[in-house]
């Protein structure tokens, strides 16, 4: 059975078309489902390597309790090292002895780093705050919450909207950033 050059031309430009196309496939298909972390999730629940009810962690450092994250549910990717959240309550400890309290319906804890981003309806609450948005991240090595999605806050006294927020857990501050819009009211009984 004789090959030509033509036959073998045809073969590898037919191979190198499909190679191609199944790359872009994979590609196309990662980045959609990056852009929705419901989809993402449920994608990697089928994949997942150990699937856990009620989970409870606690973050130390330096023998100081930081943060301690309960959910309903998570599920362990090894390839990734995250862990996928659902119904996620994360209480973070700050120096004046108070406490931030933060509830989502889901959430990844990047376990190597202990990052931690949470989706959906998203409520972080301290002292007589509220904050609600749409995702907010949590970076371990600077303590610090971010929110790069609108955020709006009440309090008994005032209401705020802005585009985005970082709330710094060591120097117990808060920034707001782009299309700020603060509602003072009196006389609140």
């Amino acid at each position: 059975m004789k090959i030509t050059r033509k036959k073998m031309t045809i073969a590898l430009v037919a191979f190198s078309l499909i190679t191609t196309g199944v790359i872009a496939w994979i590609f196309i298909k990662n980045r959609y489902l990056s852009q929705d972390p419901v989809k993402l999730i449920t994608a990697i629940q089928q994949n997942a390597t150990l699937s856990i009810g009620n989970v409870h962690q606690v973050s130390t450092r330096d023998g100081v309790k930081e943060w301690i994250l309960d959910a309903k549910s998570a599920h362990v990717v090894d390839e990734s090292k995250h862990l996928m959240l659902e119904d996620v309550t994360v209480v973070y400890f700050v120096k004046n002895g108070k406490e931030v309290r933060l509830t989502a319906e889901r959430g990844i804890l990047k376990t190597e780093t202990k990052d931690i981003e949470v989706t959906g309806q998203v409520i972080l609450t301290y002292t007589d705050y509220t904050i609600e948005t749409k995702q907010m991240n949590y970076d371990h090595g600077q303590r610090v919450l971010f929110s790069p999605t609108p955020v709006k806050i009440i309090g008994k006294t005032v209401t705020l909207t802005a585009d985005s927020m970082k709330y710094d857990l060591t120097a117990n501050q808060t920034w707001f950033q782009k299309n700020v819009e603060v509602l003072l009211r009196e006389n609140f009984i």
